[in-house]
């Protein structure tokens, strides 16, 4: 990545960096006013960063991710917010349903007539 000093521009490489990182942490489908907010600051930390010398996608991702994984979650990323929230959904008890692949050979007794 050329933004080797911090008084330099991104380039186009650094760009598409910064496009790749927030797409995966889940800012790509901001709609809302808030959401766009969201992506925004997340953006100019990201740039923040790159400017001051973290320059590779894993790092950068490290460096959101923490920025998200501070008290209050204030700052979280839609997919730190996803994983939360399917995880607090999980430890309630959502995810005891029978997988569709499974085919019961008995009847569902619920549905069946009782004869006289």
């Amino acid at each position: 990545m050329s933004s080797r000093n911090p008084d330099q521009y991104l380039d186009s490489e650094d760009i598409s960096l910064l496009v790749e990182i927030l797409k995966a942490a889940g800012y790509s489908d901001a709609k809302e006013k808030d959401e766009r907010g969201e992506k925004l600051a997340a953006a100019r930390f990201l740039t923040d960063a790159i400017q001051r010398g973290v320059l590779t996608k894993a790092q950068l991702t490290a460096a959101l991710r923490k920025r998200g994984d501070a008290p209050g979650g204030q700052n979280q990323t839609p997919a730190q917010t996803k994983t939360e929230a399917i995880n607090r959904w999980e430890n309630e008890g959502g995810a005891i349903a029978r997988s569709p692949f499974e085919h019961s050979s008995k009847p569902d007794m619920a549905r069946t007539p009782l004869s006289s």
